[in-house]
């Protein structure tokens, strides 16, 4: 009796570690191509996603491969017509990591210290945004369907706008991304 209570927990703690839903983004500062997973809260107000982005050599003048966190909120209640739904606000932070010689996390020793601003590999980022889902109520394994946008900035960005309003634009630090969400 204790190897079947035994097998039905590690079947459960099995299933809580599956993702909630995949993503696939265009866009948006975290690679020309991301592809992710993610899990989301119990209301499905909060959402914590993992991506891996790839940006080719022929797009970036080098080949960049990054992973990104990203914590999306989503601030207004939900708008549910059948089996359509609107998340009419989705705000978040991202951090994203390059990788490659290219990238620093520290200032190279061979700069003076504060030589860059940045760092070239951690970018942090706000966002806001909406969704628009489907759901497929009958459906075994796919159990929704979203396309959603969002509008980033990035730290460096927001702080060279600062510092230079004048040459600057707006619409300059400005980033945005395209986005497929499939709901397990």
């Amino acid at each position: 009796m204790l190897l079947a209570e035994t097998l039905v927990a590690q079947k459960n703690l099995f299933k809580k570690l599956l993702p909630d839903h995949a993503k696939l983004q265009y866009a948006g500062g975290i690679g020309f191509v991301s592809l992710g997973f993610g899990y989301h809260n119990r209301n499905q107000r909060l959402e914590c996603d993992f991506y891996y982005g790839y940006v080719p050599e022929q797009v970036g003048g080098v080949s960049i491969h990054s992973v990104t966190v990203k914590l999306n909120w989503m601030a207004l209640k939900t708008i549910q017509k059948k089996n359509l739904s609107l998340k009419p606000l989705v705000a978040g932070i991202l951090v994203n990591y390059s990788f490659g010689k290219q990238y620093f996390s520290f200032n190279p020793r061979n700069y003076p210290y504060s030589y860059y601003g940045f760092p070239t590999s951690l970018h942090s980022a706000l966002l806001v945004g909406s969704q628009l889902g489907v759901s497929f109520p009958d459906a075994k394994r796919a159990r929704g369907l979203a396309f959603y946008y969002e509008l980033l900035f990035f730290d460096q960005d927001i702080a060279n706008f600062v510092g230079n309003t004048r040459s600057l634009q707006f619409t300059d630090i400005l980033t945005l991304g395209l986005g497929i969400k499939i709901t397990f």
